[in-house]
């Protein structure tokens, strides 16, 4: 895959909520930083993918809601063999939201690690 064919899927993986998609596009050594669950590594992503949906229904999403996950905001700085993506998400339906910062390479996308939005009390 190019890099950009490798941001596409990965992406779109998530949008969908398609974990399986998003997978098939990250490097051997992937692995996802989330500050609730800690490092996910390949071989456990696509069920984390679906343990993510399933929180996301509890707070009111929508099952097979689509898009899954909305983008409000999408930043990508590329150079020659590299990128990294900025995104800001939300899981449609809910006030689950968030950031994440995402590096990718042609060989596919090397680590995503994210950050969770809420108000103060």
């Amino acid at each position: 895959m190019t890099l950009d064919q490798v941001i596409e899927s990965y992406l779109k993986g998530w949008e969908l909520g398609d974990g399986m998609l998003s997978l098939s596009a990250t490097a051997a050594h992937f692995y996802y930083d989330d500050p609730n669950t800690g490092r996910i590594t390949r071989d456990g992503f696509v069920e984390f993918v679906e343990d993510f949906k399933r929180a996301a229904i509890e707070m009111g999403a929508s099952p097979g809601a689509s898009p899954f996950l909305r983008y409000s905001d999408t930043v990508i700085q590329r150079n020659k063999e590299e990128a990294t993506i900025w995104c800001w998400w939300q899981a449609q339906g809910t006030d689950l939201q968030g950031s994440a910062l995402i590096k990718a390479t042609s060989e596919g996308i090397l680590h995503e690690k994210i950050a969770y939005f809420s108000r103060l009390p």
